[in-house]
């Protein structure tokens, strides 16, 4: 049932959700609230399809979506064959994916390109990982949304603070206006002012940063030396990566490279942050030739960005389950494993079957409490252990990378690559294999029988 459509089987009010921030994990929880509570998702109770009446809305602090920044962004097949649960989702982003070839990526020497290893990913026909540009992720995903009425979008809102009404949450937004809902899902990203509210921590500077930029493919060295542009150069406290988006139109080019906070030039966080592209070429002028010709072809002026993350939290839901935390509001994660993105989706298809669960039960009056706390807690406890594995892991992925792991300290170059080989393999595919729907029934079955336990020992002492 489309947001703002009054009809339902039930003599209720629609239950009003509030996503905050419409980005990746914002755009794919409305699609995913729609998929379950519609009964598309066949999810709520087991045996009932019946439409759940919800209301949506997604508040974007950005004013307008043509102010997206951001390049490539990787989404593992952990993530993706969730989108394709959604009708013609997961073939629009294939569309607009750069092919990898079934290749995470070719780890090579910084000096003279020569292979270390590579990681293959699990790709299944057309369910396989996708690099994408992030403006065009969120346009197709943003275009999914308007078309199937998952939500409406409001631009230019910036929350500032939530307020606890009981029955509901008021939002105070940057612009002195105000909203109300049954549920807010904090999707505002590492500096979320919804997590701040409740959680008072700082992002932290991962002692690394990056150099953003993309060339277009047919610029590159003919012929590409490589079996597929999913490359990775391994230097000491430096990497280069490089893999094609923008359906093999354009090749999206990171430079990250390990260094303090008082020896780095304008030190702060910013997403419109440049510099002069000889920067980058004085960073990796040890690198190999073809990462040097890559640069020269990259825009004067790149991106430049600092790598922070957040310490991990024990709790994302508040206000009794009426304010919940998703994606980097929750989990902010250095992106050396490329799963962020893909940990977003997994949240926001975690949240919404829990939620249609909750609705089904308050419409068929199977509760006699208010369950949406307990709901809500089911999605902490099923995402929150993964999540955290996931940002341990990054970090402990972006030593690897640039040869810092402890065990490789006062070791060569070379002798330092076959503890970077042994540490690669098999490190990604946990990440992209778990089953979460296995993890969610599991999970639920475990809060149902505890529920039936304690409502039986309520009874048992009643009756004494």
């Amino acid at each position: 049932m489309a947001p703002g459509d009054k009809s339902s089987t039930s003599n209720t009010n629609p239950f009003r959700i509030a996503i905050i921030g419409g980005g990746i994990g914002g755009l794919t929880t409305a699609l995913f609230l729609q998929h379950f509570c519609t009964g598309a998702g066949k999810c709520g109770s087991p045996t009932s399809l019946n439409p759940i009446d919800i209301d949506v809305n997604i508040y974007e602090q950005a004013p307008s979506y043509r102010d997206t920044v951001g390049a490539g962004i990787g989404i593992g097949v952990n993530a993706t064959k969730l989108l394709h649960r959604i009708e013609g989702l997961g073939d629009a982003v294939n569309a607009i994916a750069g092919e990898k070839d079934g290749i995470w990526f070719t780890l090579r020497r910084f000096d003279n390109s020569e292979e270390i290893t590579t990681v293959y990913s699990n790709d299944d026909g057309k369910i396989k990982q996708a690099a994408v540009a992030r403006p065009e992720l969120l346009a197709v995903l943003r275009s999914f949304v308007e078309k199937n009425g998952a939500a409406r979008v409001t631009l230019g809102k910036k929350c500032r603070a939530v307020e606890d009404l009981g029955k509901g949450v008021r939002m105070r937004f940057e612009d002195g206006t105000s909203a109300e809902a049954d549920l807010v899902i904090a999707c505002d990203g590492i500096h979320s002012a919804v997590r701040q509210q409740f959680i008072q921590d700082k992002a932290v500077y991962s002692g690394k940063f990056i150099y953003r930029g993309t060339v277009p493919i047919t610029d590159l060295p003919s012929p590409w030396p490589f079996p597929s542009y999913s490359t990775m150069w391994i230097g000491s406290g430096k990497h280069v990566v490089v893999y094609a988006i923008s359906a093999n139109q354009r090749l999206n080019f990171v430079g990250c490279v390990s260094k303090s906070e008082d020896k780095i030039r304008d030190f702060r966080e910013s997403w419109s942050l440049t510099c002069d592209r000889k920067e980058l070429e004085q960073e990796f002028s040890d690198c190999d030739e073809l990462v040097q010709k890559i640069i020269k072809l990259l825009p004067e002026r790149p991106s430049k960005w600092l790598i922070n993350d957040r310490d991990p939290l024990a709790k994302w839901t508040f206000m009794g389950g009426k304010v919940a935390l998703l994606g980097d509001a929750a989990h902010a994660m250095v992106p050396h494993q490329s799963a962020g993105g893909g940990q977003a989706i997994e949240d926001a298809y975690i949240i919404s079957k829990a939620l249609a669960e909750y609705l089904d039960e308050k419409r068929t009056n199977r509760a006699r409490a208010p369950g949406l706390e307990k709901w809500m807690n089911l999605y902490q406890t099923i995402r929150l252990p993964r999540s955290q594995r996931v940002q341990e892991t990054s970090r402990e992925a972006g030593l690897l990378f640039q040869l810092q792991v402890p065990e490789m300290q006062g070791k060569s170059y070379d002798e330092s690559l076959p503890i970077l080989v042994e540490g690669v393999n098999g490190r990604f595919k946990w990440i992209w294999s778990e089953d979460i729907d296995v993890a969610y029934d599991r999970a639920r079955t475990e809060l149902l029988e505890n529920e039936a336990v304690r409502r039986s020992k309520r009874g048992w002492c009643f009756c004494m």
